[in-house]
């Protein structure tokens, strides 16, 4: 579905792009037209009228300012057909994910397709779409996986897909999967979505894991957001646990003044 609405979005403005291509390509061979009419005027008259001269002037400029947009949007129709290209490359590589997974390896097939691919942005692509649909089928078996990504963008983004996805279906399953994971940024990235996920059924264990981010500035901005969030709900649970967590003490200080 999001492949077809990307495609009719690149051909409506395709569509758009050559209407007003040819709008402005009259409007240049109309204004290039007077223009050469008022300088074949200019060339023969002896008394000139500087009116007519300003005005034949900024007819001029209009025609460059013209020229110049077109210019650009036959510009932006050369990127437009790319992006296109690139869609409807998306489109085969999607349908030959959802080829794999109806066979009877299923996600395993498909992780084995996207191993093959060639490095890159891609395969990055295509990597999150199959864990996007096997987390729902095994989650477990897609943080497998997941986890044998060597650690930057890609396995950040891998580890808050499913922490999030699957820490919606089952929190106790996906928090003992965190605790498997060895710190890093990928490990925060899958806490943070996490917190995400839990805090609309168990805050206190949303705060809790939020509280064990290794990154200092991510971990206190989690914090502060649940616990004020916790504080607005249930006041006097949220004091009592902010009063006996391991918290900075000027972030303790701040939270509890809250009313």
């Amino acid at each position: 579905m999001l492949v077809l609405v990307a495609a009719l979005v690149a051909a409506g403005a395709m569509f758009r792009q050559e209407m007003e291509i040819h709008r402005l390509h009259m409007a240049v061979a109309e204004l290039t037209s007077i223009s050469s009419e008022g300088s074949s005027v200019l060339s023969t008259a002896t008394n000139h009228d500087p009116a007519d001269v300003g005005e034949l002037r900024r007819e001029a400029a209009e025609v460059q300012r013209l020229r110049a947009e077109v210019a650009q949007l036959l510009r932006e129709k050369v990127e437009t057909s790319a992006l296109q290209a690139s869609i409807d490359k998306l489109a085969v590589q999607v349908s030959a994910i959802s080829g794999n997974f109806n066979r009877t390896s299923g996600p395993i097939e498909a992780a084995q397709w996207v191993a093959a691919l060639p490095a890159g942005q891609e395969q990055n692509e295509a990597a999150l779409a199959v864990i996007g649909r096997w987390v729902g089928s095994d989650a477990a078996a897609a943080a497998t996986w997941a986890t044998q990504f060597p650690e930057g963008p890609l396995r950040e983004e891998a580890m808050s897909l499913i922490a999030r996805q699957w820490g919606l279906r089952d929190w106790n399953a996906t928090a003992g999967w965190l605790e498997t994971l060895p710190m890093g940024p990928s490990r925060d990235a899958a806490i943070g979505a996490f917190v995400t996920s839990a805090d609309g059924y168990d805050i206190r264990l949303a705060l809790e894991w939020a509280n064990r981010m290794e990154e200092p500035e991510s971990r206190a901005q989690r914090v502060q957001r649940t616990a004020q969030r916790w504080l607005s709900e249930d006041n006097s649970a949220a004091r009592a646990w902010i009063e006996k967590a391991q918290l900075p003490p000027e972030m303790a200080e701040r939270l509890l003044s809250e009313k």
